[in-house]
């Protein structure tokens, strides 16, 4: 660690708080997953949670890729 305190974060309000919903969003609809999206953002699983279900998205279940078929033998 460098000893150096990180900065303080700006919190998400009003239109840059939709605008980041609406982008993570398009990302996770086109199979990103919430904890890369989170990653990326350098903010929480809980953040980024979060600003899906504002935007009106249905959460994949954990460890399923977009696209696979559940239940399945193995």
């Amino acid at each position: 660690m460098s000893g150096r305190a990180q900065p303080k974060r700006r919190h998400l309000t009003g239109a840059d708080r939709s605008e980041a919903a609406a982008r993570l969003a398009r990302r996770y609809e086109a199979g990103a997953t919430a904890q890369g999206l989170a990653a990326e953002m350098g903010r929480s699983y809980t953040l980024a949670r979060a600003l899906l279900l504002e935007a009106g998205v249905t959460m994949r279940p954990k460890g399923v890729p977009k696209g696979a078929k559940r239940g399945g033998t193995r």
